[in-house]
């Protein structure tokens, strides 16, 4: 039996990793970076790589070669929005979907963010059912993103990852030995990488079925106790929380896994 042809769009940290994997797995796949050095990244475990680089007003890069023959397309493109708050998201999806509606692409697995959730007093929780909420402009142009993608493409899941940890990668490394830390008491929302490949192979495979998905594996310990523990861990200055003031935060769930 022949397997499907995967497209990555988007073969930073956690995109590199998953077609790796699905390499080994038999796979074949389609992957694209932004600059002609990362395609030797792609080579070496067995990517076949494209160059392209998404902007509102145009794709550059052979947009039509990379979409050629995939059967599912990761959509995995960092929003931007801290560098550029003024980027648009939603429009360069709009601008990306225009091309994936005229070729063989059968599936969509689009990388959005828990961001599209607010943060309360009271720790709101939220599943796969909640509707977002965010008040901030990031979160509402992350959601007019996923929306866009799920007007244009029915045949679409949003995969929402909590903090991506994994690796060398982990937030303790930024808060170590800071002061003044805030929101002690709220519960951490993160996810192992290995997590997200997994989901996303269960998606592929049709082992999951479902236009929206959490992805959260870790315990919803709070922020003071768990970044304390990971400090002793990897051996660095534990940070200090401020303890006056409610905190404020929410609690990611998901109701597959």
């Amino acid at each position: 039996m022949n397997k499907k042809t995967i497209g990555i769009l988007g073969c930073g940290w956690l995109g590199l990793e998953l077609g790796k994997q699905l390499v080994s797995e038999g796979f074949p796949v389609k992957g694209t970076v932004r600059h002609k050095d990362k395609l030797a990244n792609l080579k070496e475990v067995g990517i076949d790589g494209y160059i392209l680089d998404l902007k509102e007003d145009k794709l550059y890069g052979d947009v039509a070669d990379f979409l050629r023959n995939i059967d599912v397309l990761f959509i995995n493109i960092p929003p931007g929005l801290r560098k550029n708050p003024e980027s648009d998201f939603a429009q360069r999806m709009k601008l990306l979907m225009t091309f994936v509606n005229t070729a063989t692409v059968e599936y969509v697995i689009f990388v959005s963010s828990t961001s599209v959730f607010e943060d309360a007093q009271d720790i709101p929780v939220y599943d796969e059912n909640s509707r977002p909420n965010s008040t901030s402009s990031n979160g509402k142009k992350i959601y007019a993103a996923e929306l866009l993608v799920q007007d244009f493409f029915a045949n679409t899941t949003i995969l929402r990852p909590c903090g991506l940890i994994g690796g060398d990668r982990h937030p303790i490394k930024m808060l170590a030995g800071r002061k003044g830390v805030s929101n002690p008491d709220a519960p951490i929302n993160l996810v192992h990488r290995q997590h997200v490949i997994d989901i996303v192979r269960k998606l592929i495979t049709e082992e999951l079925k479902t236009s929206i998905v959490h992805a959260i594996s870790e315990p919803h310990e709070s922020r003071k106790s768990y970044y304390s523990q990971k400090a002793k861990e990897f051996g660095l200055e534990p940070p200090q929380f401020a303890e006056n003031g409610k905190s404020v935060g929410k609690k990611m769930k998901s109701l597959y896994h």
